[in-house]
């Protein structure tokens, strides 16, 4: 082992090899920014420690698949090279290490992680797990909510940090979307128990040939069919969705279709609580063209509820995320992704651009358990029913919009929330004791920071049917009272808000819920 200080020119020499100069490794886009992520103040990386003849389960994988064919001798062990944010020398840590009382877990404490080196050219960054970020879970803050526990090793000791796994894009076995959905399936290896691959089994599970035809390795990019044909052989299914907004020339013609920042934060608001990070296909500037590019966003930076003025559309809680997270294989783990207008957003592709341009997302691909039957969409529409009935209702009887927050989350969560609420006893236990489907989807409606009342929906049920599960009401029971008087007598006004087949059942459901369970 070997013990360097923090320093730029240290990083760099233990970022390097001998298929991979010092000079390369400083001209990557990597390597300054994993400098900068090193250097924040939350993190304060101060010692590496470097291990070497480190075996990689992932590079071996790699390695058998293309490497160990080559006629270049490439070594099939690694070195890793951990992080501290505080100084000790190599002195110490044998010293530690051979301590009986075990003095070397005192060093878990500034633990920041490690980063894998792989023993070839330019593409060495490998296996890195690094703790994110110091964040909350609460609002206001950053919610980081694609992160599991890796168990560490290091001289006979382990540790556990939690974080995602991150690596560089090898471009000979894997391109940016292999790495996406490897980075996706380490969580949901967790959560899904599904097939856990290392990025070359992920791109041959795409397809036997690339999209031209040619041969797969070396790989140079996976199509939108191939992305979720990989998918779906690890076990889950992809939910596909298309751009909602037409941009258009001076003339009014249409000139091309992408995701507007509104429903990104829809989406990536409604399925965040499923823990499984959601791949962005975007498109990125690259010299004077754009290229199609894929990441995995594993988090946000969402502001709490807040009193907004009654307006004529609906109003979203997702609304208030102001950045988004990704891991950007040609930058790095957890990089901060802001909002710049209507469907442009600006990435580190957008700052190392020399005109600044845009970044836009072209797709998003958002993998579930196979038993999630029911989309977004599915529900939205449904609400938009709903909200219209109560806006009706409450006129100017309120001052603050109605605001909703869509989310799908396991049943055993929806019933945490339900114990810690102050609902009466017989309500939680109701509710508690209900049963329920794996999957729910719940709407929640705000005024200003309280909840007023929440649905919830079969998530594993069809589209077509009525699949509202349950109905809970934090307001007074003369406005409970009030509302159901209202809605009988303006059923025939009312009833066709929802634009849904199953129209009348849904009315007789809110009907039903406000009337019996109360």
């Amino acid at each position: 082992m070997e013990v360097l200080q923090f320093t730029e020119n240290n990083f760099a020499q233990a970022l390097s090899n001998q298929y991979t100069s010092i000079e390369v490794i400083r001209s990557k886009n990597h390597f300054s920014y994993l400098l900068k992520y090193l250097q924040d103040k939350s993190i304060d990386a101060r010692t590496i420690l470097i291990e070497e003849d480190y075996v990689s389960k992932d590079f071996l994988h790699d390695y058998a698949s293309y490497y160990a064919f080559c006629f270049e001798k490439y070594p099939k062990f690694c070195k890793r090279i951990h992080f501290f944010s505080t100084v000790f020398t190599k002195g110490e840590i044998d010293l530690l290490i051979i301590d009986k009382k075990g003095s070397l877990k005192s060093l878990w404490k500034f633990y920041i992680g490690f980063i894998v080196v792989k023993p070839i050219p330019v593409t060495v960054i490998g296996f890195t797990i690094l703790k994110p970020y110091r964040y909350k879970s609460t609002f206001d803050s950053r919610n980081i909510w694609g992160l599991r526990e890796y168990k560490i090793h290091l001289c006979g000791h382990e540790h556990v940090i939690e974080s995602l796994v991150f690596q560089e894009q090898d471009s000979v076995v894997a391109a940016c979307a292999s790495t996406a959905i490897w980075t996706m399936l380490n969580k949901a290896s967790v959560d899904f128990h599904t097939v856990l691959k290392s990025p070359s089994e992920i791109t041959n599970d795409a397809d036997n040939v690339a999209p031209d035809g040619s041969r797969l390795f070396p790989n140079k990019g996976l199509n939108l069919l191939q992305l979720c044909q990989s998918i779906l052989r690890s076990g889950l299914v992809s939910e596909v969705k298309q751009p909602d907004l037409a941009l258009t020339d001076k003339a009014g013609l249409i000139i091309g279709e992408v995701i507007s920042c509104h429903y990104l934060k829809k989406i990536l608001n409604s399925y965040s609580s499923l823990g499984v990070p959601i791949i962005l296909i975007i498109s990125v500037p690259v010299g004077d063209s754009q290229g199609l590019h894929a990441i995995a966003v594993s988090g946000y930076n969402q502001k709490a509820p807040r009193a907004i003025s009654p307006k004529n559309e609906i109003s979203f809680l997702a609304d208030n995320i102001k950045k988004i997270y990704a891991h950007d294989d040609q930058y790095g783990p957890f990089v901060r992704i802001e909002f710049i207008d209507d469907y442009k957003v600006k990435t580190p592709w957008t700052e190392s651009d020399p005109y600044n341009k845009p970044t836009i997302v072209e797709r998003i691909i958002v993998p579930v358990y196979p038993k999630v039957r029911i989309a977004y969409e599915d529900i939205e529409i449904l609400i938009l029913g709903f909200d219209a009935i109560f806006t009706l209702f409450f006129g100017d009887k309120i001052i603050q919009d109605l605001v909703w927050d869509i989310k799908i989350v396991y049943s055993e969560k929806f019933k945490d929330l339900i114990l810690a609420s102050y609902l009466s006893n017989a309500e939680k236990v109701r509710l508690i004791s209900k049963s329920m489907p794996r999957f729910v989807w719940l709407a929640t409606c705000y005024i200003s920071k309280f909840k007023i009342f929440e649905f919830s929906f079969d998530a594993t049920d069809v589209s077509a049917g009525m699949i509202g599960e349950d109905f809970v009401c934090y307001f007074a029971n003369d406005i409970r009272n009030s509302l159901v008087s209202y809605l009988i007598e303006n059923r025939i006004i009312l009833e066709p808000f929802f634009e849904h087949e199953e129209a009348k059942a849904y009315y007789d459901f809110l009907l039903s819920e406000l009337s019996n369970k109360f």
